[in-house]
C-alpha cells in the first residue's frame, strides 16, 4: 500500500513540476540571432524557430505571438511581428522559414502590413522582443487580427490553458 501511495504522490509531483514551455534558439533574455533580424540589419527575415514542450493534456491548438513593445517611443504603439492562430498540436516545432510563411494554422498581418514574419529591426538602439506561446483548448476558426499579447489574451482568456513567455533582445 505504502508503495502505491508513493507512485501517486511522485506523479503527482511530476506532472506539476513540469508546465508547457516554449523553445528558442536563443536563451530567455539574450541576444536573438542575427538570421533572425530584416535585411537592413543584416538579417535574412527567417523567423524563430519554436518548439512547444510539455504539452497541456485538453491542448487542441497552439497560439504565438512576437512582438516588441519597446516600439511604443517610436512607433507610437507595440509592434507586431508574427501572429500565428490554430496550430495543429501534432505541429509541436515551428523550423525557420523565410518570412515565417507556415503551410498550417492561421497568420494574421504584421506591423509591416503582410501575412508572415516581420524580421527585428529596432531603429533606436536595443529592443526587448517578447515570443509567447499559448495552449488552447479549441481551435479560433477566425481570420487573425495584428494581436499583441494583451490583446489576444483578453480576447482569447477562456480558450489559453497555459502560455509561456521568452524575450530576447536586438540591437
Amino acid at each position: 500500500m505504502k508503495k502505491i501511495f508513493f507512485i501517486i504522490i511522485i506523479s503527482i509531483f511530476y506532472s506539476k513540476a513540469y508546465s508547457f514551455e516554449i523553445k528558442t534558439n536563443f536563451s530567455n533574455g539574450m541576444p536573438i540571432p542575427k538570421e533572425h533580424a530584416c535585411k537592413k540589419k543584416g538579417g535574412k527575415d527567417l523567423s524563430i524557430p519554436i518548439e512547444f514542450i510539455n504539452i497541456p493534456e485538453n491542448t487542441k491548438s497552439f497560439a504565438l505571438i512576437i512582438d516588441d513593445p519597446d516600439a511604443i517611443p517610436v512607433a507610437g504603439k507595440i509592434s507586431v511581428h508574427w501572429v500565428v492562430i490554430d496550430i495543429p498540436p501534432s505541429n509541436t516545432k515551428l523550423d525557420p522559414i523565410k518570412k515565417g510563411k507556415l503551410d498550417f494554422g492561421l497568420i494574421a498581418k504584421n506591423s509591416k502590413g503582410y501575412r508572415g514574419f516581420k524580421g527585428m529591426c529596432p531603429p533606436d538602439g536595443k529592443h526587448v522582443y517578447r515570443i509567447k506561446g499559448y495552449a488552447l483548448n479549441d481551435m479560433i476558426k477566425k481570420k487573425p487580427k495584428r494581436f499583441t499579447i494583451e490583446k489576444f489574451e483578453k480576447k482569447y482568456k477562456d480558450l489559453i490553458l497555459e502560455s509561456f513567455l521568452v524575450t530576447g533582445t536586438y540591437k
